[in-house]
């Protein structure tokens, strides 16, 4: 196995460049890689001997880092390595500590593990032995409210450590649970679940500075209240003023006063924007209604070709598009291949493909998400160019 080392340049303040090795969440790694690539479309992501580690070089701003639902963890000049023992890991961080020191901030050091982590070594001790290499090259080491902190990753799956100083603070716990669907004012039991919804956004938009997210069915308002924490520019179009109301409530109870909500419809977007509001969208994310449709007699094809249409119309980039599906098995590390894609709830695979060419979108790839023992959902990546 090859050690694989973070080559990192020193970087203006809220800038990082070169090479990082990224800890991914574990509820789903293939989209959390997919995610990666969308947010730093200008740097190369590759996946190292897990599913849950990537190594990613770019030049980027550190809050797209931060604003990723998939990220647990980003380590700057990180290195990742093959367990032999506990000796030889404290000799190698020793060295590497010389080269990237704790620059007189107070530390701590973080060991966690994914999976069964590695059956001979104690993360509780490991830690503790870095912190004493830490005093003796006299580091303060402060286990309340540390400077920096340095990450040691214990990974099962691949018997490999990675270890270095840790972004942001990290590993950082998921935020979204504390915005749960079922908390907000106004729920409904479709509503998605918040990291899933960041997800899409971040992968339909690409990097904060594309440009503005359309959430044309916005229904409770998941979508757009995760583009607006995230500092993006986002409209939810509702053509049910009871939904308008209540996705404003439900971000105002997030914590935001912005109101990007705007009652209209769906099938003709252009006409429901304010006027003079500027288009092109960076990218657009579509979670139709399973059931009775909000759009009179309509039926599902007829509704979601026409949404997808208009949205092509004023969007130059993403689509992502979630649909309910038959259940599967879990298929987590990996983008689903062709023959491996579930019959989905309301449409043929060959006829989705043909609307989405239709209107103008390029199928790309989808992943499985599992919901219960009798549905699934598929999550659908999609692109274009801008119609003339």
């Amino acid at each position: 196995m090859v050690r694989m080392r973070c080559r990192e340049e020193q970087a203006p303040t809220g800038k990082s460049m070169g090479e990082c090795i990224i800890s991914l969440r574990g509820w789903h790694p293939a989209l959390a890689q997919a995610e990666l690539s969308a947010l730093f479309p200008t740097g190369r992501v590759e996946q190292l001997s897990s599913p849950r580690l990537a190594r990613i070089s770019c030049e980027g701003d550190e809050q797209e880092f931060t604003i990723a639902a998939g990220i647990e963890a980003t380590f700057q000049h990180g290195v990742n390595t093959p367990w032999i023992d506990e000796a030889s890991l404290l000799n190698e961080i020793k060295n590497h500590l010389q080269m990237y020191s704790h620059d007189n901030a107070s530390c701590a050091v973080h060991a966690w593990k994914h999976g069964e982590g590695i059956s001979d070594c104690s993360r509780t001790a490991l830690a503790g032995n870095i912190g004493g290499v830490l005093s003796r090259m006299n580091a303060v080491i402060d286990l309340e409210q540390p400077e920096r902190i340095f990450g040691v990753l214990l990974d099962g799956h691949s018997q490999t450590v990675t270890y270095g100083w840790l972004m942001d603070g990290g590993p950082r716990g998921d935020s979204s649970t504390g915005r749960r669907a079922s908390q907000r004012p106004f729920f409904k039991p479709v509503s998605l679940e918040p990291r899933l919804a960041r997800l899409a956004v971040n992968l339909a938009c690409g990097p904060l500075t594309e440009g503005t997210c359309l959430d044309p069915m916005t229904g409770t308002g998941g979508f757009t209240i995760e583009a607006v924490l995230s500092e993006r520019t986002a409209v939810g179009i509702d053509i049910d003023l009871e939904m308008i109301q209540g996705a404003r409530r439900n971000l105002e109870w997030a914590g935001s006063n912005v109101d990007p909500f705007v009652q209209g419809d769906a099938t003709d977007v252009r006409a429901s924007l304010p006027e003079g509001f500027p288009v092109p969208f960076s990218g657009t994310v579509l979670d139709p209604p399973y059931g009775r449709n909000s759009h009179g007699s309509m039926d599902h094809s007829t509704l979601l070709q026409k949404t997808l249409l208009s949205a092509a119309d004023v969007t130059q980039g993403g689509l992502v598009l979630i649909l309910p599906s038959e259940p599967r098995t879990d298929c987590i590390e990996r983008a689903l291949s062709r023959d491996e894609r579930p019959p989905l709830k309301h449409y043929s695979w060959q006829e989705l493909e043909g609307i989405l060419e239709s209107t103008s979108w390029t199928y790309q790839k989808a992943w499985y998400i599992a919901v219960h023992g009798s549905l699934g959902r598929v999550l659908i990546f999609a692109t274009n160019a801008l119609r003339d």
